[in-house]
């Protein structure tokens, strides 16, 4: 018994502290963590890949490139060496080359199958 007594004279057990010191803990590992969350971000914004801006605003970028071209073939000039000045292009043109085949692709079923019907 007598040890059964000085254990429980031992343990001082405050919950309070106890979560005061679990929270303070959290507190410093939150700001760390989000510390280093911004750092991963603003790594991320600098290793941007310039084929991720050409598909950010590539919509855009077809219109524009589509109403040169019309410009372009109105004129009587050749576009193909305004498509070819920069990889930007290139990889719009090719795009848009991709939706319009597609496209047709996809009314010229729709029209076999209206005419066996």
């Amino acid at each position: 018994m007598s040890q059964l007594k000085k254990l429980e004279r031992d343990q001082k057990f405050n919950p309070d502290e106890f979560n005061k010191q679990f929270e303070e803990a959290d507190q410093v590992n939150k700001s760390e963590q989000e510390q280093v969350i911004e750092q991963k971000n603003i790594k991320q914004i600098e290793k941007k890949d310039s084929s991720n801006v050409y598909i950010d605003d590539l919509g855009i970028n077809m219109k524009n490139l589509f109403f040169e071209i019309l410009e372009k073939l109105v004129n009587k000039e050749n576009p193909i060496p305004y498509i070819m000045e920069t990889e930007k292009r290139q990889f719009t043109f090719a795009i848009m080359i991709l939706i319009i085949g597609g496209l047709t692709m996809f009314l010229s079923n729709l029209m076999i199958d209206e005419e066996k019907k």
